[in-house]
């Protein structure tokens, strides 16, 4: 949740984004997007991007594009904007990595609560009248799951975050070295599933699927007053 400062901000940018013209645009985007990785307040990258707009905005009603405004090295200029700001303590990262997690954690543990065997049997003794087993399972595959995907999704973010903004250049690899490389890596990935399939089968505990509900929610409600009451 963003401070009301932060959110008016916003909503105020959302606004002046949609006078861009489509080219302008397509590179605010971008721009926006590597600030949104940076290591700088949400607050502080509201405010840049509302700088920015009025910038481009002035341009266009001189009939210049963002490339005239500040040539087309956008990562250096972004990355000299970033520079000039404050940056975010060590406790501030690490209470964003926690925020992360209880909200990761808490969407992850729902998806399985609601996939899960024990759930849809659940479900299907109530219906035909059985009875009713409100236990749920954890495994090792499941835990091996969640920090595979986790660690997936920051892996991502990283290649993002380095790639955004690059300078356009002749790419070196050919069509075929780059669609070996995303065969490899997709390959990886399916052997490294198919094993916690294989390895994973093992029950770590079971939980009662009302005591698993309160836990999940009492996680995202810890990242909503983590957002609320500390993050700025």
């Amino acid at each position: 949740m963003m401070k009301t400062e932060t959110k008016i901000l916003n909503q105020e940018n959302n606004e002046l984004d949609k006078r861009l013209t489509e080219e302008n645009n397509i590179v605010m985007t971008d721009m926006v997007c590597y600030l949104r990785l940076a290591n700088i307040s949400e607050h502080d990258q509201e405010v840049v991007r509302h700088d920015l707009l009025q910038m481009v905005l002035s341009a266009q009603e001189r009939g210049e594009d963002i490339k005239t405004l500040i040539g087309e090295d956008y990562k250096s200029f972004c990355d000299e904007v970033i520079a000039a700001l404050p940056q975010k303590s060590q406790k501030e990262r690490v209470i964003d990595l926690i925020d992360i997690l209880l909200l990761s954690t808490s969407i992850l543990g729902g998806i399985h609560i609601v996939l899960s065997k024990e759930t849809m049997e659940l479900i299907y003794n109530a219906v035909t009248g059985q009875h009713l087993n409100f236990q749920i399972s954890i495994s090792v595959g499941n835990l091996l799951s969640y920090v595979i995907i986790i660690a997936t999704a920051f892996l991502i973010i990283h290649v993002i975050g380095k790639n955004l903004l690059k300078p356009e250049k002749k790419h070196n690899q050919s069509k075929l070295k780059k669609f070996i490389i995303a065969g490899a890596i997709g390959g990886g990935l399916m052997a490294v599933f198919l094993i916690i399939a294989w390895v994973g089968r093992q029950i770590l505990f079971t939980v009662n699927i009302f005591t698993a509900c309160v836990f999940i929610i009492g996680l995202y409600i810890a990242h909503k007053l983590l957002q609320k009451f500390i993050i700025t």
